[in-house]
C-alpha cells in the first residue's frame, strides 16, 4: 500500500520518544513506495529529518497526479519513488524483503523461507506498509518479523482490516495483534483504527462469481455498499524469546495435552513472561517513554490481554 503521511506521524513519534536509534537498522517487508499523501508532506518530512540531524535536501520528488481506487485507497503508480531513497537519506542502514528484485532486497518467500541467519535480531524497525495481507503463511510472515527484529526493536504495521475486496488474500482483525503481542510478551506503543467515509458497491466479479451459485444475489445486494479500514499498531520487543504463534483462547486457559503445552508456552503457563528478563532501555528518554506506555492510551494498547470489552 505504500508509505503514507500517516505512517510517517508515526515514526515521528517514535523517533521523539527515543525508540529509534540514531543510524537504525531498517528493514521492509515489501520495498515500499512513497504514496502522493507522503510526498506532500514536506513539513512533515523535514521536521522528522531534523530530528536526525539531517540539514541536505530531500531528494524526494514531488506528488504525481492522484489515481484513487474504490474508496478511498490510493493506487500507487509504478513510478512512484522507492523509500529506500527516503531511509538512506537519513542515514538509516537500509534492507527490504522482497521477491521482485528492488535495490537492497533479500529474496525471501514469507510463505516458506526463514529470516537468513545474518538477518536475525539485526534490525532496530522492521515495517509492515500492507505487505502480509497479500501473503497466505501468516504464520510464517509474522515468524520472520519477530526473527528479524533486535531486542527492544519495533515493529510497525498498516493493514486493511475490512473492506478492500479485491486488495490481499486477508484483512486483519484486532484480536489477531491481541493475541500475537500476548504470545511474545511485545509491548504495545500505538494502536489505532481508522475507516472511510466512502462507501460504494460490491466489486463485480465477487457478484459474478456468486451468480451461478445464488442468482438471486443481484436484487439482494442490490444498494449494498461496503467500506474500507485500516488497522494500524506499533509493538515493541522486549523479550528474547524464539515466537509463539497467536493462539485465540483465553488468558489463564489450561491445557493436559504436553506438545501444546511446550509449543504455546507463554500461553498456557501462568505469568510465563514474568520469570524472563525484559530488556529495557539505557536511553532515558525511552524509558520514561517505555513506563508511559503502561498508562497512555492513546499511544498504547494493553500487554498480555484478551480482548477487551465491546
Amino acid at each position: 500500500m505504500g508509505i503514507s503521511k500517516g505512517d510517517l506521524d508515526i515514526l515521528t513519534r517514535l523517533r521523539e520518544g527515543g525508540y529509534i536509534p540514531d543510524h537504525a537498522a531498517v528493514i521492509e517487508i515489501g520495498a515500499q513506495q512513497l504514496s502522493n499523501s507522503f510526498l506532500e508532506a514536506e513539513a512533515s518530512i523535514e521536521r522528522f529529518a531534523r530530528l536526525f540531524g539531517v540539514t541536505e535536501a530531500c531528494p524526494l520528488p514531488g506528488p504525481s497526479a492522484d489515481r484513487v481506487m474504490r474508496g478511498q485507497q490510493e493506487h500507487l503508480d509504478l513510478e512512484a519513488p522507492r523509500a529506500s531513497t527516503f531511509w538512506t537519506w537519513l542515514g538509516f542502514r537500509y534492507a527490504s524483503i522482497d521477491i521482485d528484485g528492488s535495490p537492497g532486497s533479500i529474496a525471501l518467500d514469507l510463505n516458506y523461507d526463514a529470516a537468513p541467519a545474518d538477518t536475525v535480531g539485526r534490525y532496530d524497525l522492521v515495517t509492515n506498509f500492507g505487505t502480509t495481507e497479500h501473503v497466505a503463511n501468516q504464520l510464517n510472515a509474522f515468524k520472520i518479523i519477530h526473527d528479524l527484529t533486535a531486542l527492544g526493536g519495533v515493529m510497525v504495521h498498516n493493514l486493511p482490516a475490512q473492506g478492500m475486496a479485491n486488495h490481499g488474500l486477508v484483512n486483519y482483525n484486532p484480536k489477531f495483534f491481541w493475541m500475537l503481542a500476548r504470545s511474545n510478551g511485545y509491548n504495545w506503543l500505538h494502536f489505532d483504527y481508522s475507516g472511510s467515509p466512502e462507501p460504494y458497491e460490491l466489486p463485480s466479479n465477487i457478484i459474478d462469481h456468486a451468480k451461478s451459485f445464488v442468482p438471486n444475489i443481484v436484487t439482494r445486494l442490490r444498494g449494498h455498499r461496503i467500506s474500507d479500514a485500516g488497522i494500524a499498531l506499533v509493538l515493541q520487543k522486549v523479550y528474547d524469546t524464539d515466537f509463539v504463534a497467536p493462539l485465540d483462547v483465553n488468558t489463564g486457559t489450561t491445557t493436559n495435552h504436553k506438545a501444546l503445552e511446550e509449543r504455546y508456552w507463554t500461553v498456557f503457563r501462568p505469568n510465563a513472561f514474568s520469570r524472563l528478563q525484559r530488556w529495557r532501555p539505557s536511553h532515558r528518554k525511552a524509558a520514561a517513554m517505555l513506563r508511559e506506555s503502561q498508562t497512555d492510551s492513546d499511544w498504547t494498547g494493553a500487554q498480555h490481554r484478551d480482548c477487551p470489552d465491546s
